[in-house]
């Protein structure tokens, strides 16, 4: 493509790869997952770009104004030659266009689908495809002919997305026969596409969210509201953001647009300038507004469902998701947002207002890392129990039998710890005696080194039995080292341990039994899995826990 203007980065190139090559195995509709701010808008366009070099011509749907305008204009980047015409509204421009870019309301009538099919468009691209199963996306593709079994008649889809599930379990297999191609979260951060995501769990004491009605597999709006309200101030909210994200820009995710404007007026009142936004707002002044935002006159944005799709905001680094919700994949693309790389960013916040007394399956941080990288730990979906959080108290007062006013302001006391988002998703990380984490890779061990400032690591190697080592990275947080850790240990051993791994479960070895009792480690209740990383944490003990690089550990007391 001699006229391109944008490069693709490498995974870029191997998703458009993929797509074709199942297009050439038969494949009729294939699908490609990459998490927000992967720039998936950026390879359908290429995609788009391609196919009409070879006299295909390309229509692109899209839910929403901004996801149409933004796909036009990434089609004119890649392929500045182009002719681009957009379909919306009052918007018809399909004839002697080489892309239509069209919003599927738009097509709702079966007079604008028919015309649209008249104008030989062989190539449907669904951005957002985990809401193709809706009627009028299926309406589209049934007539260009995307279900069509001759492969020489109809049309061929594409379906696009950060995250292809759905909260209704509603199959999107009768749609998208295969993904071809996916990245996650953890390797594009690790790769330095993504930002680092830091978290902040918050417990509301009161908020009991396994009464709260529900309805198409998540929690009902209104009485999520009312629940959060009986027991959540936004005060303190407010407060939670100004200790952990006062200086960065960032947006907020609410239950219902009533409560969005009075998330706005409490962090106000916390010195932070903020407003509401709601999909009623004509489009100029939504735009206007969300414009203040990217010039820093309004430092936060709180909305219900409004920028959870659609929004590039790299300047945004903190994301507060005070709408709980049983949807992991809405989970991944609210906090999606604040993800993209900008110019002095280093990492994102992400401020978890999910905390429950109640038993329920709630999507939150540990959800962010991607269902589909390692086998999640079912005890940490089955009821939330942070091993950090901030405590919210004094909301509610037993003495008088429920639920007092909500105070103007917050004066308790705000007790918090920046969490691992990627925990439940980590090999088989184990820590030292003295608290020391590492891997066995092989003959080697990868471990962290604390660095001079507090929460920075350095990530190290050394042989398992001889002396030396070296540093292979500085000056990191733990997500990143222990990202980077596994990649250097994955290169060294080529598999890891995996916390899910079935081998785990089985009953211990007789070699595990004799090294056992050789070490005075009890292996009476323990499985094959629990014993292997007790051997491996005695000997890793006596390795590292000396090293001078580790040792400085007890006198800082970070561990």
């Amino acid at each position: 493509m001699s006229a391109d203007t944008l490069n693709l980065r490498d995974y870029q190139r191997e998703a458009v790869g993929a797509v074709r090559q199942a297009w050439a195995e038969g494949v009729r509709r294939p699908a490609i997952v990459l998490p927000t701010g992967a720039g998936k808008t950026v390879v359908f366009a290429h995609i788009g770009a391609i196919m009409y070099e070879r006299g295909v011509r390309s229509l692109i749907l899209a839910h929403r104004d901004e996801l149409i305008e933004q796909a036009a204009a990434k089609v004119r980047a890649v392929a500045p030659g182009l002719r681009v015409g957009i379909v919306k509204a009052e918007r018809r421009e399909i004839r002697g266009r080489d892309i239509v870019v069209a919003s599927v309301q738009s097509l709702a009538r079966q007079a604008r689908r028919d015309e649209v099919a008249a104008a030989g468009l062989r190539l449907v691209i669904v951005d957002e495809a985990h809401h193709a199963v809706a009627d009028t996306y299926m309406a589209v593709l049934r007539d260009l002919g995307c279900f069509e079994t001759d492969p020489l008649a109809g049309a061929y889809a594409l379906g696009v997305t950060a995250t292809l599930g759905r909260t209704d379990k509603v199959a999107l297999g009768q749609v998208w026969e295969r993904v071809v191609f996916k990245r996650d979260i953890v390797t594009l951060i690790r790769q330095g596409y993504l930002v680092n995501a830091k978290g902040v769990r918050v417990r509301v004491e009161g908020l009991d969210l396994s009464k709260v009605a529900r309805s198409r597999g998540d929690y009902r709006d209104g009485a999520l509201s009312e629940a959060m309200h009986d027991a959540l101030a936004p005060a303190a909210v407010a407060r939670a953001y100004v200790e952990h994200a006062k200086d960065r820009s960032g947006v907020l995710f609410a239950p219902t647009v009533a409560m969005a404007y009075e998330m706005a007026e409490a962090l106000r009142a916390e010195g932070i300038s903020a407003v509401g936004l709601d999909g009623t707002m004509a489009t100029a002044d939504r735009r206007a507004l969300l414009a203040q935002h990217a010039r820093g006159d309004v430092q936060v944005i709180c909305n219900c469902m409004v920028l959870t799709e659609g929004w590039d905001a790299p300047w945004c680094s903190a994301v507060v998701i005070a709408r709980p919700t049983s949807s992991a994949p809405l989970f991944v693309q609210m906090a999606g947002r604040a993800l993209r790389p900008y110019p002095g960013k280093r990492d994102a916040m992400i401020i978890d207002v999910v905390g429950v007394t109640g038993r329920h399956r709630l999507a939150s941080v540990v959800d962010l890392a991607g269902a589909d990288r390692v086998e999640r730990l079912e005890a940490d979906l089955a009821e939330y129990e942070p091993d950090a959080e901030i405590d919210l108290l004094g909301l509610l007062d037993p003495s008088e039998g429920g639920a007092r006013p909500r105070r103007a302001g917050f004066d308790g006391d705000l007790s918090s710890e920046v969490v691992d988002l990627f925990g439940a998703s980590r090999q088989a990380w184990l820590r030292t005696a003295r608290g020391v984490w590492f891997l066995g890779a092989g003959d080697k061990l990868i471990f962290l080194a604390p660095e001079a400032e507090p929460g920075r690591y350095a990530v190290a190697r050394c042989p398992q039995n001889a002396i030396g080592g070296e540093f292979l990275q500085r000056d990191v947080d733990l997500d990143m080292a222990m990202s980077w850790g596994e990649q250097y240990a994955t290169e060294d051993a080529k598999t890891l341990v995996r916390r899910g791994a079935g081998w785990r479960k089985l009953a211990p070895s007789q070699q595990q039994l004799v090294m056992a009792a050789r070490l005075d480690l009890s292996s009476e209740v323990a499985t094959r899995g629990e014993l292997s990383d007790a051997i491996s944490t005695v000997f890793a003990s006596r390795r590292l826990d000396l090293m001078p690089c580790v040792a400085m550990v007890n006198e800082r007391g970070y561990w």
